[in-house]
């Protein structure tokens, strides 16, 4: 792929302004997700650090930066909040790294139809609060969901809290607007979303996202102590026999249930 020149760092100031950044200490920040690279893995990888960072606010901007790396032959990585921790947002061929920071709105909410579209880059817990003034919220969100984004844990992949009854995160996803490598625009939906899902972007830059709520209601929470994990697995089988009503199911260890007493839950915090 080709190096950012600058001629092209030209042309995105004049069409991005401050939201182009080249300033290296920022850029060092974008070589990496919340994790470290492992030491076995970075000599294959080399530099990861980008040469250029963008902030799309609208699809329009995202197309045609898209349409211009395509015609420059400039590699783009798209980056969420970049919370995994698996190396999907690293840009290992430098490039411009794609922030979704700025495409962080609520485009519409269907409390009839019980549905929301999104922005890619929206973080869950600010979503499920909206989601909350229409007496909403969500079926499901990754244990990661004060900081991390919907659109980045569709190109990810996954389960998370609310899974035990609402599956994959892509079965609750009606469909996803694409921007593809040529420019194009295309809306995925049934099948065609197992192309998005863990892509991580490979398939074309995620803009907006519909997904499926639920009505907000009071929960129970309770918790069972278990003295072995024998004893662990026949209580999980045994709620799963009796179809019982759980929304979500999570283990935690006696030190981290310890921890936990010690804080109070947040409102996305649903467990």
């Amino acid at each position: 792929m080709g190096k950012v020149t600058s001629k092209h760092r030209r042309y995105l100031e004049k069409e991005f302004g401050s939201r182009a950044c080249f300033r290296e200490a920022e850029l060092v920040l974008y070589g990496h997700d919340i994790a470290a690279i492992p030491g076995l893995v970075k000599p294959f990888i080399g530099n990861t650090t980008p040469e250029a960072v963008v902030q799309p606010e609208t699809i329009e901007e995202l197309v045609k930066l898209v349409r211009w790396a395509s015609a420059m032959g400039i590699s783009l990585t798209p980056r969420g909040k970049a919370s995994s921790g698996y190396g999907g947002v690293i840009p290992v061929k430098r490039g411009v790294v794609v922030d979704f920071r700025r495409m962080n709105k609520v485009i519409a909410v269907d409390k009839a139809g019980q549905t929301v579209t999104v922005q890619a880059g929206v973080v869950w817990e600010k979503l499920n609060m909206e989601l909350a003034r229409h007496g909403l919220t969500l079926r499901l969100y990754p244990t990661s969901a004060p900081a991390s984004t919907v659109g980045g844990w569709l190109a990810q992949g996954g389960a998370g809290i609310g899974s035990y009854e609402a599956g994959w995160f892509r079965d609750n996803v009606l469909s996803a607007k694409v921007v593809l490598p040529d420019g194009s625009v295309k809306d995925f939906g049934g099948k065609e979303l197992e192309l998005i899902s863990e892509a991580e972007g490979i398939t074309g830059l995620i803009s907006e996202v519909t997904v499926r709520v639920q009505a907000l209601d009071d929960l129970e929470v309770a918790a069972v102590g278990c003295p072995d994990p024998h004893d662990l697995q026949r209580l999980v089988q045994a709620i799963i026999d009796e179809k019982l009503p759980v929304w979500s199911l999570v283990f935690i260890n006696p030190r981290m249930a310890e921890l936990k007493n010690k804080v109070a839950p947040s409102e996305t915090q649903r467990t």
